[in-house]
């Protein structure tokens, strides 16, 4: 069973926004279970417990709530304390160290965006292997990019990065098949890198990861440094949604 056929948990007792930001998830392709009560989270976990993959809770609870809150809903996870996800706690040290020594891996900072919430809820819902970057993994970013064609030259901004290619955001996007040229930085490198447009969105659409007007592009046979390069970044990159 793959992680977007698993559903997460939302528990979201003090009304923090989790509530609101879950329906998102769902036009994001992930699957939430929202609940305000613990015992109702906790029931919903259990009833569905050959697909409940996440558990996800505010990062601003009680100390004795969220004690609670782990000790009840680790046992009923696939993955126990590494399929759950604490979102905006506080930056405090005891806590960040409570949180790992109870095996708790994923944590969401503020400020976040909801793609990164939907990547950090499908990280929690998914095992270690699939979050190799060789596997395709897509990560949430937010780079300024810009994109030449036969029409001229243009500034993008690139919204989620893979191994293989790229979701670039941009108004008027072109069509299928356009051969371009993005040049980027990752941290202090600049990347030049051949691509071509595998999908192109004018108008939002419901359902879609990516929700703006852009273009999916897969790249052209890139050097082996660029790929290390990329490598290298995305693995960074997902290391900042993992405590430590």
């Amino acid at each position: 069973m793959s992680r977007y056929e698993r559903f997460a948990v939302i528990f979201d007792p003090a009304g923090t926004g989790l509530g609101v930001e879950a329906l998102g998830l769902i036009e994001r392709g992930v699957d939430p279970l929202y609940a305000k009560d613990l015992d109702e989270a906790l029931q919903l976990a259990d009833q569905e417990e050959e697909r409940v993959g996440a558990f996800v809770l505010p990062g601003t609870l009680s100390p004795e709530l969220r004690e609670q809150a782990l000790a009840r809903a680790t046992p009923l996870l696939w993955a126990g304390a590494g399929a759950i996800l604490v979102v905006a706690p506080p930056r405090d040290r005891a806590l960040l160290r409570a949180l790992r020594d109870r095996g708790i891996r994923w944590v969401l900072f503020a400020p976040y965006e909801p793609a990164e919430l939907r990547f950090a809820v499908a990280a929690a819902l998914s095992s270690e292997d699939d979050l190799d970057p060789r596997s395709g993994l897509r990560v949430p970013i937010r780079l300024d990019a810009k994109l030449e064609t036969a029409g001229g030259r243009r500034c993008g901004q690139v919204r989620n990065l893979s191994i293989g290619g790229a979701y670039v955001a941009l108004p008027e996007p072109p069509p299928v098949g356009t051969r371009i040229t993005l040049d980027l930085s990752l941290g202090e490198r600049p990347l030049q890198l051949t691509a071509h447009v595998r999908h192109s969105l004018s108008v939002p659409v419901p359902g879609r990861a990516e929700q703006e007007p852009g273009i999916g592009i897969q790249y052209q046979l890139p050097a082996a440094s660029e790929l290390r390069a990329i490598d290298e970044f995305l693995r960074e990159r997902v290391d900042s949604f993992r405590l430590r």
